[in-house]
C-alpha cells in the first residue's frame, strides 16, 4: 500500500463519500421505503447505490495500490478521479431525462444533488491536482507524507 497524502487523503475522501453517500441519502422514506414508488424504481435506486459503492471502492483500490512497472502513481490517480465522476456525471445527467425531476414533488422542489455532486467533483479535482503535483516534485508542497 502506498503513503497517504494530502492530495491522495482528499480523493480518499471524495471516493468515500461516493462509496457510502447514495447508500446513506436514498436508503430511507424517500427512496427504498418510500411506499409510493414501484418496485422497478426501487430495483433502480438499488443499482445505483450499488453502483456508488463499486465505484468508490475501485477508486481506492487505484488511489493505493503499489504502483508497478505498467502503472505509475499517476496513471491511479487519473483512474481513480475517473472512477469517481463515472458516478456523478451520469447522476447529474438524469435531470435531463423526460419527466424526470431532482426531488420528489412529496419532498419540496429544488435541485441539491448539482451543487453537492459538483461540489463533490470540484474537492476530487483539487486533490488530484495537489497529488499530482506532488509527484511533480512541483507546486505549494501540499503533497508531504502524513
Amino acid at each position: 500500500m502506498t503513503s497517504l497524502t494530502i492530495g491522495k487523503a482528499i480523493l480518499a475522501l471524495a471516493a468515500v463519500f461516493t462509496a457510502v453517500g447514495p447508500v446513506m441519502a436514498d436508503f430511507n422514506h424517500t427512496h427504498v421505503y418510500n411506499p409510493n414508488w414501484p418496485p422497478h424504481a426501487r430495483f433502480h435506486n438499488g443499482q445505483t447505490m450499488s453502483t456508488g459503492v463499486a465505484l468508490g471502492l475501485s477508486a481506492l483500490y487505484f488511489l493505493y495500490r503499489r504502483p508497478s512497472a505498467s502503472s505509475s502513481l499517476a496513471h491511479n490517480l487519473n483512474i481513480a478521479i475517473f472512477l469517481i465522476h463515472l458516478y456523478y456525471i451520469p447522476s447529474l445527467s438524469g435531470g435531463l431525462y423526460p419527466g424526470a425531476l431532482f426531488l420528489d414533488p412529496e419532498f419540496g422542489e429544488g435541485r441539491p444533488q448539482i451543487w453537492i455532486f459538483s461540489a463533490i467533483m470540484g474537492f476530487s479535482w483539487a486533490g488530484w491536482w495537489i497529488a499530482r503535483k506532488g509527484i511533480a516534485g512541483v507546486g505549494p508542497g501540499l503533497e508531504k507524507r502524513m
